[in-house]
């Protein structure tokens, strides 16, 4: 799609059954100056819609098909092929929460990385604090070193590794799955894999930063 620098930045957040946070994650990218769009999962399966057709991809929160069989895993087998799409056209992807767990299954993070049940075995929510840590990631460009208060929301978000991936965030005391990594990028740092909510609220200073990066980056 050519880009017309006149207008806002395209954002797609797609929607799958069971996601929750759509609206929410709109509302937050719109707040940092972009103009957010669904892309509902049953058009870019049939083809109606484009994947690529956008400035910067969203996958948001939820229960996608209530996290049947595992995690993210149907949506993510879905989708795998269309990811690929937006990488060869190097269109920034941010995964949050259930979208994180889509995207591991997707094989964004490669085979050596995954997410599985927090050590507790329930679902934990509540605020938790991050620590940003140096990175090239663009999400979080120029924010290493601080720390951001982000909800966290899950039961299946613990990320385990046999070869660590490119760490972007740690939780700074308490965790809310029994991990310490809370988020994780791609190599060339435009795919943000995040278990926590930077769209709660959608004006959550913190969360911000993190939408607003994505919008001057494209």
């Amino acid at each position: 799609m050519m880009k017309r620098p006149d207008l806002k930045k395209r954002v797609f957040v797609l929607y799958s059954p069971g996601t929750n946070c759509e609206e929410e994650t709109m509302a937050a990218f719109n707040l940092a100056g972009g103009s957010a769009a669904l892309l509902f999962l049953a058009d870019l399966l049939s083809g109606k819609k484009k994947i690529t057709d956008c400035d910067l991809f969203c996958v948001p929160g939820g229960f996608s098909w209530g996290d049947y069989i595992k995690e993210g895993i149907i949506t993510g087998v879905m989708v795998a092929e269309f990811f690929q799409q937006l990488i060869e056209a190097r269109i920034p992807i941010l995964l949050i929460c259930n979208g994180f767990q889509i995207g591991i299954r997707a094989g964004l993070f490669g085979p050596k990385v995954t997410l599985t049940r927090n050590v507790a075995n329930v679902f934990n929510s509540r605020p938790v604090e991050h620590y940003v840590h140096p990175s090239n990631c663009l999400w979080t460009k120029n924010l290493a070193g601080e720390r951001l208060i982000l909800p966290a929301a899950h039961g299946g978000g613990r990320v385990v590794y046999t070869k660590r991936p490119n760490l972007v965030m740690t939780y700074c005391s308490t965790s809310p799955n029994g991990g310490i990594i809370a988020g994780i990028c791609s190599d060339n740092g435009l795919i943000f894999g995040l278990m926590d909510h930077p769209e709660r609220p959608y004006g959550n200073p913190d969360g911000q930063k993190i939408f607003r990066n994505g919008i001057k980056a494209v």
